[in-house]
């Protein structure tokens, strides 16, 4: 990770492995000059987005990946369409605008195939910028094109634009590729593929019953994935940043999702949130999968807490209790300190666990009788510290909550 323009920019590993498979099949000189275009247009293509998202009041991150990029926002206040739209399109149009005043300045006519053909360079830039800029306005999901169509559409329909638009994707996209098929086009199956594959899971994530939840819309199922039972929010209480980021995911948007957790995790306010407690391990790995390796330090102890316990969920043991362990120095709560003995025992780690569990007990001495009592329970429940409990240390650490 690194900034830029203020930003943080994650680049995967799916984008390098990108960029070096475009070396391979080329094996020339256009290939690297293509490899070494699309990624600095790709990089200037998001950074079209989140400047534009930021000038809206949005908090913006940028994320390269496997075939794509992702520009992550959080908006501070509800956006305008026109605003949306703004997002939308700034980012192919700073992508085809940058590569044509490059290939001006070159020398090359960008609407000249003569011209554009008279180097590898010129070619690459071309297919890079001015191509990949305009295939990214064709009206499907999950390109520009079909969020800048589905912020006219909501005009129209309101909140079924995402439904009608997933649907007309997949529609639109499939015919393509017979169309592409029958004429002997197949170059093209690895991009075609990519957007059925995000519009199949847009599909998916819209086909469920929308309610409306506390003036918004929002799926019935919502508190069903994070409390077990289906209901509706309490006032004041808003979705949980795990079921959004899942969200998110579902509809191929894999920066979005990442944004979601860490700009929740960096707020040094709690939001007043459910903790996906019924979501399945394959739901939070899905999210989990999106974070950098590198987590960024928690803002508040409420949002640490529930990652280092969604970690410990997906089976990443060490991670959770590490984190835990960082945040504990920041926030000094009995949770943290018990996330961290969980991990420490379940690595085996006896004497580190025991003395994570009477960390625990002393932070909880300055906290109320409910998170003593929650203490005590988690010690006597959690099956991680069955071959602890009749050691001393244990006993002492759990004869404090009493």
């Amino acid at each position: 990770m690194f900034r830029l323009l203020g930003f943080d920019v994650h680049v995967r590993t799916g984008f390098v492995i990108f960029t070096a498979l475009i070396v391979f099949l080329y094996q020339d000189g256009f290939g690297l000059w293509l490899a070494g275009s699309i990624a600095v247009l790709t990089l200037l293509h998001e950074l079209g987005h989140a400047v534009a998202a930021r000038r809206a009041g949005c908090e913006a991150s940028i994320s390269l990946d496997f075939l794509a990029g992702y520009t992550s926002f959080r908006p501070s206040r509800a956006l305008s369409r026109g605003q949306r739209a703004l997002i939308s399109i700034a980012g192919p149009f700073t992508q085809i605008a940058i590569s044509v005043v490059v290939l001006l300045a070159m020398g090359v006519n960008p609407v000249s195939f003569d011209s554009i053909r008279q180097s590898d360079a010129a070619a690459a830039i071309w297919w890079a910028g001015p191509a990949i800029g305009a295939m990214n306005l064709i009206p499907v999901l999950p390109l520009d094109g079909g969020h800048l169509a589905m912020t006219g559409l909501e005009t129209f329909v309101g909140k079924r634009a995402m439904r009608v638009m997933a649907v007309a994707s997949v529609v639109v996209t499939g015919g393509a590729a017979v169309v592409l098929f029958l004429s002997g086009l197949t170059g093209f199956v690895i991009f075609i593929g990519f957007l059925l594959l995000n519009q199949f899971q847009i599909l998916q994530a819209t086909s469920k019953r929308q309610g409306e939840v506390v003036g918004r819309s929002v799926d019935v199922e919502t508190t069903a994935w994070e409390t077990g039972r289906p209901g509706v929010l309490e006032p004041g209480q808003r979705l949980s940043p795990w079921f959004e980021a899942h969200r998110a995911r579902l509809q191929g948007d894999v920066g979005g999702a990442m944004g979601i957790i860490l700009a929740d995790l960096r707020s040094p306010r709690p939001g007043r949130w459910i903790p996906p407690t019924a979501a399945t391990r394959e739901q939070l790995r899905a999210v989990v999968d999106t974070l950098p390796a590198e987590l960024p330090a928690a803002g508040n102890e409420y949002s640490a807490r529930v990652l280092a316990e969604v970690l410990l969920a997906v089976g990443e043991t060490e991670r959770a209790g590490r984190f835990a362990a960082s945040a504990f120095a920041d926030h000094r709560s009995s949770a943290l300190a018990t996330v961290v003995a969980r991990s420490a025992a379940q690595l085996g780690e006896a004497a580190n666990a025991l003395r994570w569990l009477s960390a625990a007990s002393d932070a909880a001495a300055g906290e109320s009788g409910l998170h003593r009592r929650l203490l005590a329970r988690t010690m006597d429940a959690s099956p991680e510290f069955a071959s602890l409990r009749d050691h001393p240390e244990y006993a002492a650490a759990r004869g404090q909550l009493v």
